[in-house]
């Protein structure tokens, strides 16, 4: 076979069209390259923001053998539901479709050898929130067919915390008379393990719920704030386990404990908070690859993942299923058609082929009531036909393709380099 003008690899009419060389190309360009010491703990930050801590002595080769020399790390970082939709990274786990947050590729090779982490050990990454949502982790795994599927690795991803709990006043000494008891050496809030904990107030002994009353009597100065202590379960307890309350009792005390602020500092607290947000809204509007301000990047917290790989933010879409039908040419009939399904509303994307010979002209098992994008393409007598429409996933959809022939030109365009048409 020879390469077009184009760079396109032309198969006969009667082979159907093949982007999984494109999808391939694409990868390999969105590559990152970086290189890790074999004798200490390096950390690395990708360009939009994946943090990984690489530390060799948790890696060995795939043959088990030791790392013995430098670490080449290849990272790649899919953002956006065109990302997802030009390297072919389906968001579907067993069949459920899945709202991205970041789907993201880390590979390791020493001396031209693969990498992998050891068994029962991890590293540590930390991912940077693309969507306000709770997110669990996933590990991808692509089939022959170059399909990607998603395993839920059973960890939550929680947003870290970017600031300790402050006594935040500007004066924290207020006019009112608040004591320096309810601060640490440090200056940050002492945290009180039940409200009955006593306190001297202007040499009157009384407990914390009262010390707010008498503050409060005239005017509403503080307040008291919850601290949970004991750390979330992240993880479904197997049958007939229990989680240890005692042991958390001991280790960190009561669940629930307290803390006293100024209602100013609520005050600023929240304006601060609502303007970051609207910043923060504001970068990702305009994000390009690298421009995204790095003071305004969030990240989850710390994960360790055990395997090495593609890896996603995911959360699971709980739509209904809904069927599709395509209403074809008859000139089709004989067609294979490969489709992708771009969500306008999240990052998420559903791919596959349909044989329109033995199959019925039907998607399947995607989500009611959501945006979407259908791009599809096909062969007939061949040339090349494309497709993209645009509507609302229904019960009883008929949808009719304006499928158009297609230039290789114009798939150039697209696509870039290495498609088989």
């Amino acid at each position: 076979m020879a390469a077009t003008a184009f760079d396109t690899v032309k198969l006969l009419p009667d082979q159907p069209i093949d982007i999984a060389a494109y999808n391939n190309a694409y990868v390999e360009n969105s590559t990152q390259h970086f290189t890790a010491s074999s004798k200490k703990i390096s950390i690395i930050k990708a360009a939009k923001g994946l943090k990984l801590t690489v530390d060799p002595n948790v890696l060995e080769k795939e043959n088990g053998n030791v790392v013995d020399g430098m670490i080449a790390v290849s990272i790649i970082e899919l953002t956006t539901s065109e990302e997802l939709f030009k390297s072919n990274a389906a968001t579907v786990s067993d069949g459920r479709l899945l709202a991205s947050g970041g789907s993201y590729f880390i590979g390791m090779e020493c001396n031209g050898q693969r990498l992998r982490i050891k068994k029962n050990r991890s590293l540590q990454v930390e991912f940077p929130v693309l969507k306000e949502n709770e997110m669990e982790l996933f590990y991808g795994q692509r089939d022959a067919g170059n399909n990607m599927n998603w395993v839920s690795a059973g960890i939550n991803l929680e947003q870290k915390q970017q600031e300790q709990i402050l006594f935040t006043d500007s004066n924290k000494y207020s006019d009112f008379g608040l004591p320096a008891f309810a601060l640490t050496k440090e200056g940050n809030a002492k945290i009180f393990p039940t409200l009955n904990e006593k306190v001297y107030y202007y040499e009157t002994e009384m407990t914390i719920k009262k010390l707010v009353d008498t503050i409060n009597r005239r005017k509403t100065r503080i307040y008291i704030d919850t601290v949970y202590m004991w750390p979330k379960q992240n993880t479904a307890l197997k049958p007939g386990q229990r989680v240890d309350t005692n042991f958390l009792y001991n280790v960190y005390g009561p669940p629930k404990q307290f803390v006293l602020k100024t209602c100013k500092a609520m005050e600023e607290e929240i304006a601060r908070k609502a303007k970051e947000k609207m910043e923060r809204q504001e970068a990702i509007e305009k994000w390009q690859p690298r421009s995204l301000a790095g003071q305004l990047q969030k990240y989850y917290t710390p994960s360790n993942i055990r395997y090495l790989g593609w890896i996603n933010c995911d959360m699971y879409q709980n739509n209904t299923p809904t069927e599709v039908e395509l209403d074809l040419p008859i000139t089709f009939n004989k067609s294979s058609i490969q489709y992708f399904i771009v969500f306008n509303s999240i990052n998420g994307l559903i791919s596959g082929t349909l044989d329109v010979v033995n199959e019925k002209k039907t998607l399947l098992s995607l989500p009611a009531n959501q945006s979407i994008t259908l791009i599809a393409f096909t062969k007939n007598n061949g040339q090349l036909f494309h497709c993209k429409e645009e509507f609302v996933i229904q019960k009883n959809k008929i949808v009719k393709p304006d499928f158009k022939n297609i230039s290789a030109e114009e798939m150039s365009k697209i696509f870039g380099k290495n498609v088989r048409i």
